[in-house]
């Protein structure tokens, strides 16, 4: 047993001081001695504690939530305005979601030193601390942390530390928990003494439901605002995008635009930090983790980064690499670090000048997630029928096809009622007005054009009063843009193409306001819009 030096008795009194133990509490798991380079929980918790007494203009230090035996998960909160809730590109980094992966800890750490250290020497980290809201969390599962460090050395111990009622085996593997695609493809395990068991249902870990709150409470007006994330793991020195659930490269539930991107930014994370790029499931499939969820439900570009060392014969040396190798292998990453902080303010920037124009406007919205619409905002609709959907659309044919099975891009668009028709004059927009309403947009003083794809469909019992109308809304007032009026002709369904002018709006908040109206008499009205954006100029 290593004695304990001046420098750690003087940490045990910050500690108390600070209310992170009681002074009665016995002395944490510790790591040997020839591995007192790496920090243990309570040696992490002070490090935060102590960059953001020196930084407090930079750092905010908070728990996040509670581990299932009660401890705190830490975080830290890296920007100019700490304090402030500012209209920022976010990115969030994680540590730690297997209790054996130490240096995935000690690279969060880093990441702190680094924001913070260097932010004023450092041209390239202030600019980024000033123009970001940057999220660190340190250790996601604390319990299985500690618990490793009781082993003789170590345990090897992958899970969390909750029981598993009925079973003598612990824990759920926190990376298996989450409720994209959890528990569908062979990724994870049925059986409690599986080391990749994903848990009775998905977020049955409370680890992982803190996870799941903190990011949802980053949406803002409906709108998520953590744009790049990365999961710390080891080992084998990867870098690797979404999907794990499924070998496709393109999926049903990603974009060609969205697949393009993620790639680009992978691969340039990559040649800067030497690791290899590659989608999730090209390393082996995994269902229900962080990072599937992170980007299928929230459409954040989302990584997972398999630190030092390559692959090794045993998991010892797969995840119990010496102290001697942190300082260069967390420095390793510093330039891919500062890459992806960057790439928030555009994560589609990888993709070329086209997707930068395209996709990293004010607004970009593929409609594979609601981000922020809202049905009927005035509360003065009058569709009883056929009112707006974002979703996977049914194909309806009525005299030729009048809903559209197919999109844009992805799966889901904006239409006037996903199901299909039985009979197939059924299930169309009926009785009057529907409403969708984006959350606001604030645009520079010289945005680029509103466009957008979209179709309206109707039979010939329609007359001018069935409509699809676009409207600008700025100082509440609607301004109408575009419109699309029926006639007494059978037109079947056939994605347009509209782009807008918006120099009129400058430096102004507004929202798209979109109508549909079955003013005719219970004529047949279908409509449909995807792939809406203002573009940059």
């Amino acid at each position: 047993m290593r004695r304990p030096s001046s420098a750690a008795l003087l940490l045990a009194g910050l500690l108390i001081l600070w209310g992170v133990v009681a002074p009665a509490t016995a002395a944490a798991p510790n790591f040997p001695s020839y591995d007192s380079r790496y920090h243990n929980y309570p040696e992490m918790v002070a490090e935060i504690k102590a960059t953001e007494a020196a930084y407090p203009s930079l750092v905010h230090v908070f728990s996040i939530g509670k581990s299932y035996q009660g401890r705190d998960i830490w975080a830290a909160k890296v920007s100019d305005n700490v304090n402030v809730d500012e209209s920022e590109p976010e990115v969030f980094i994680d540590a730690l979601h297997h209790a054996r992966e130490h240096l995935t800890t000690e690279q969060a750490l880093y990441l702190l030193r680094m924001l913070t250290h260097e932010y004023a020497t450092s041209s390239t980290v202030r600019n980024l601390v000033n123009s970001r809201e940057i999220w660190i969390v340190f250790a996601v599962n604390p319990d299985g942390f500690e618990y490793d460090l009781t082993g003789n050395p170590y345990r090897a111990w992958r899970k969390n530390r909750q029981p598993n009622t009925g079973s003598s085996y612990v824990g759920t593997d926190l990376n298996r928990n989450y409720d994209y695609h959890w528990g569908c493809c062979g990724g994870s395990s049925g059986s409690t003494s599986s080391l990749t068991y994903r848990g009775r249902a998905p977020f049955s870990a409370p680890e992982t439901r803190v996870i799941r709150d903190f990011v949802k409470s980053r949406v803002i007006d409906g709108r998520q605002q953590i744009k790049v994330h990365i999961a710390l793991h080891t080992n084998d020195e990867l870098i690797l995008w979404p999907y794990g659930y499924t070998t496709k490269n393109i999926p049903i539930d990603m974009t060609t635009e969205d697949y393009t991107g993620l790639v680009a930014l992978g691969k340039g994370m990559a040649s800067r930090n030497g690791y290899k790029p590659e989608q999730s499931s090209d390393l082996y499939v995994s269902d229900g983790d962080e990072t599937d969820w992170m980007y299928g439900r929230y459409r954040i570009f989302s990584y997972t980064w398999e630190l030092y060392p390559k692959d090794q014969p045993t998991v010892w040396q797969d995840h119990y690499p010496p102290d001697e190798v942190i300082a260069r292998e967390t420095s390793r990453n510093r330039a891919a670090l500062l890459y992806a902080i960057s790439a928030a303010s555009c994560p589609y920037s990888g993709g070329g000048p086209a997707m930068v124009r395209r996709d990293c406007g004010p607004l970009y919205d593929d409609f594979e997630i609601n981000r922020g619409w809202t049905r009927d905002p005035d509360g003065t609709d009058t569709a009883t029928a056929g009112l707006w959907q974002v979703g996977d659309p049914v194909a309806v044919d009525s005299l030729g096809p009048k809903q559209l099975g197919t999109t844009v891009s992805g799966r889901a668009a904006l239409v006037t009622g996903l199901a299909g028709a039985t009979p197939t004059t059924q299930n169309d927009l009926d009785g009057g007005v529907t409403t969708m309403r984006s959350a606001p947009v604030t645009l520079n003083g010289a945005p680029g054009p509103l466009t957008f794809r979209y179709y309206f469909a109707h039979r010939s019992d329609s007359s001018s009063a069935d409509w699809l109308r676009f409207y600008v809304e700025a100082d509440g007032v609607r301004t109408l843009v575009k419109e699309e009026v029926g006639a007494a002709n059978d037109d079947d369904a056939a994605w347009a193409s509209a782009a807008i002018p918006m120099g009129a709006f400058a430096g102004k908040t507004v929202r798209i306001v979109i109508q549909a109206n079955d003013g005719a008499g219970n004529s047949y009205v279908e409509a449909a819009v995807d792939d809406l954006r203002i573009q940059r100029p």
